[in-house]
């Protein structure tokens, strides 16, 4: 999800260079509706799971006939439906596996844009187009929630008695352990911002975390299993939202929400919110950043449990008091 959101500059800038091009963006099926209605994507395939289905999205493509595909991911299933989609243009990054899926390879973002200090995953994104020598002058992302998401996601917030014009938004889940901090904090971080603001606080989750749900609710309530288009619903109409390095924080940092950002394994400088007002949390350990999958430290996850609330709850309240209620942003 969240290379998806930081993908989205490359497509502007594809866009305002190629007025009249056709844009397909593949992407996830659970991810289809993130970027379905974007202004610069024509249309979106969406890739399920299945081999079946990754072979009949290869025929599709195929048959498509782009005259150039751009490989955003660098992934084995990309680089084969790259180079199964028979484009006569096929491009990857220099530092791809699979080599021989790209008969043009771009190199670091750093050497595209000659900026040293181009080292952020959207810089990343953006020099893919860059490198074929598209403009690239705005790096802000874009995202805009379904019109049809927002009166559902109203009610649905009135359901679990919470006013949709000012309230806080937790996202407690990220894709390894090692971006996860404790649920537990969570909670007490919750408890601590209702008692200091007055605001709800929201925990959203996927809907496989039932037991996650269990764990907050009835306590902070609980917005579990939505869609692309009903979280960017969620996320857009929040005044402040809280959560791990994952991909809706790079969802809420696009739709303009302030955000403070929880990281343990991965890279702030790769992955810090991007084009909007936030704080970084960040234990700044000798062995962090890492690849994430298993934890080298004797202390276990000590990059995250040495995070206290405290400090992230101070970096939320600054933040907060730094700008204006969603509900006041709305009104100005």
């Amino acid at each position: 999800m969240g290379d998806a959101v930081l993908m989205t500059p490359a497509l502007d800038a594809l866009r305002s260079a190629l007025p009249n091009a056709k844009l397909y963006v593949v992407l996830a099926k659970e991810l289809a509706d993130l970027l379905e209605g974007h202004r610069s994507v024509d249309e979106v395939l969406p890739l399920g799971r299945g081999r079946f289905d990754k072979l009949s999205l290869a025929k599709r493509l195929r048959g498509i006939g782009f005259d150039a595909v751009i490989n955003f991911h660098g992934g084995p299933t990309s680089a084969w439906l790259t180079a199964a989609s028979g484009a006569p243009l096929r491009v990857g990054r220099n530092n791809y596996r699979f080599r021989l899926a790209y008969n043009l390879r771009v190199g670091r973002p750093e050497e595209v844009f000659a900026d040293p200090s181009a080292t952020h995953t959207v810089h990343d994104q953006a020099s893919l187009v860059a490198g074929l020598g598209v403009p690239v002058s705005d790096l802000l992302p874009s995202l805009r929630a379904p019109a049809e998401a927002r009166a559902p996601m109203s009610r649905r917030l009135g359901e679990l008695g919470v006013s949709s014009k000012d309230y806080l938004l937790f996202q407690p889940t990220a894709s390894f352990p090692s971006k996860q901090w404790p649920a537990k904090r969570f909670l007490e971080l919750g408890r601590a911002l209702k008692e200091r603001t007055g605001r709800p606080v929201v925990v959203s989750l996927p809907g496989s975390q039932h037991s996650l749900a269990e764990f907050f609710s009835p306590e902070l309530p609980v917005a579990e299993g939505l869609t692309s288009g009903e979280l960017m619903a969620l996320i857009e109409s929040a005044s402040l939202y809280v959560g791990n390095d994952s991909g809706p924080m790079h969802v809420a940092a696009a739709l303009g929400t302030p955000v403070v950002g929880i990281f343990g394994s991965s890279d702030p400088k790769r992955w810090h919110p991007w084009g909007v007002p936030h704080r970084v949390i960040a234990a700044g350990l000798e062995c962090s950043p890492c690849h994430g999958k298993w934890c080298v430290n004797p202390a276990q996850f000590a990059c995250l449990m040495e995070l206290p609330v405290e400090r992230i709850l101070d970096a939320a309240l600054e933040l907060l008091q730094s700008q204006p209620s969603r509900a006041e942003r709305k009104e100005g």
